[in-house]
């Protein structure tokens, strides 16, 4: 942390100490430096928001992540490298704890012990523990352990609230895989009840969505599984994946709003907004498919260049979208300058293949994804549904160790703290760093 607390600190020490910031991170999911006009002249999305947010902070061109997403989120939760943790390349969903050893203090637990009102949005992703949970089914599987939460047990025993955060209505592992409900702080929201989702598509007045175990990268294994009557439950009832970066958005906004009517000062907040943008499957809200996306591609039937609906692109869109509203909330409420904002990724772009499945709906008529699971690097072919190259000049994607799979966006922007607008920084920095740099610009103490 000492090299990003370095070219931040000397410009901030003194507003620091006299005011203490809020302090907002923004982490996208799966988003490369290939998807944003901030970082590439070949990204095919506007992404307005990002890039005003670019220009009024500092652009750091040579920040990395782990890989793949759990690492880098118990990173920038503990300060700690993932082999500190409780399994050498961290925890995913509800198998038996999260990544966090007891013990290990939470940058919100810091925040939160400094005064700090403290949030978390979204996606938690490092894995967390089913409360009160049989003997038994401790050494059942894990679809066994998500049934029971859902059906009888409906509290966490290791998640957010556990991890230092006063208010949270968070997804244990995301849009991707089960259990497919929202947790407001350790208890599941299922106002009515819940099911079995299968792997399907589910059609609904705001758009198509997609569920299914959609981790990782690969095509191959993905097939049509509608549920049987005696399968168990993976969601809740009312679920709607392509609408979970809006409900973030409306609860961020809803944060923002109660503290704006509040009577007298309120405590500054530490908030972690982890957006569903831009992972697999791919289904944002129909609203977003008209967006203005600058893929275009000539086909033999089609004389000149047609406009062509890319889903991943459709969900940059939506991504930049949910910035804005937060960035213009902050604004209205007269906080945007007093707030550290912090925008990056977890991990490198997507592949062309994992991007290609995002087109894939599946239902009987396709009952697995018909596309090929190649890179075009291997094959010299580029699909006109990958969009733009997610990495952009780097080798490699989400999952590699080349440069393309863990190096990130990362903007730093504090107008009221002297972070100088429009700055760029070639140095490396990492979001492990950001625990104990955050902490020292807000005057406080890095203790872990």
């Amino acid at each position: 942390s000492a090299q990003l607390l370095s070219l931040l600190l000397p410009l901030v020490e003194s507003f620091a100490r006299a005011r203490p910031p809020n302090v907002l991170i923004l982490l996208a999911d799966d988003l490369g430096v290939g998807d944003l006009e901030a970082y590439s002249a070949s990204a095919l999305v506007p992404t307005p928001a990002i890039s005003a947010l670019s220009a009024a902070g500092v652009r750091f061109t040579d920040a990395h992540a782990h890989p793949i997403c759990s690492p880098s989120r118990y990173s920038l939760l503990s300060g700690n490298y993932v082999f500190r943790g409780r399994r050498l390349s961290s925890s995913w969903g509800l198998s038996g704890g999260s990544q966090l050893l007891p013990g290990q203090r939470t940058i919100a637990e810091s925040f939160r012990a400094a005064g700090y009102a403290t949030l978390l949005l979204g996606k938690a992703g490092i894995g967390g523990e089913v409360a009160a949970l049989p003997d038994e089914l401790r050494r059942s599987t894990e679809d066994d352990r998500v049934d029971w939460l859902l059906r009888r047990g409906r509290r966490l025993a290791d998640g957010p609230a556990q991890w230092g955060f006063d208010e949270s209505l968070s997804m244990v592992s995301g849009i991707q895989s089960p259990p497919y409900a929202w947790f407001n702080g350790s208890v599941a929201s299922l106002p009515r009840g819940s099911r079995c989702w299968g792997t399907a598509t589910h059609a609904t007045r705001t758009g198509d969505w997609v569920s299914g175990k959609f981790a990782g990268t690969g095509l191959r294994h993905r097939r049509y599984t509608p549920c049987g009557a005696g399968d168990g439950h993976d969601g809740a009832a009312d679920w709607e994946g392509h609408m979970a970066d809006a409900h973030v958005a409306q609860a961020a906004l809803g944060f923002f709003d109660r503290r704006r009517r509040a009577r007298g000062p309120q405590p500054p907040f530490f908030a972690l907004v982890a957006t569903a943008a831009v992972h697999a499957p791919f289904t944002p809200p129909d609203r977003f498919r008209d967006a203005d996306i600058r893929t275009w591609v000539a086909t033999s039937e089609v004389a000149a260049p047609r406009r062509l609906h890319v889903p991943h692109s459709s969900m940059v869109a939506e991504l930049d979208a949910v910035v804005g509203a937060l960035m213009a909330a902050l604004r209205s409420a007269g906080e945007l300058n007093e707030t550290i904002v912090v925008f990056a990724s977890d991990n490198g772009g997507l592949s062309c293949a994992t991007k290609q499945h995002g087109s894939w709906r599946p239902s009987p008529e396709t009952p697995a994804p018909p596309f090929e699971d190649v890179s075009p690097e291997r094959s010299g072919l580029q699909s006109p549904l990958c969009g733009a190259n997610s990495s952009a000049h780097l080798r490699g994607h989400k999952g590699d160790l080349y440069e393309g799979g863990h190096r990130v966006p990362l903007l730093v922007a504090w107008p009221a703290g002297g972070v100088p607008a429009g700055g760029e920084c070639g140095d490396l920095v990492g979001l492990t760093d950001l625990y104990a740099t955050l902490l020292d610009l807000a005057g406080l103490c890095a203790a872990r």
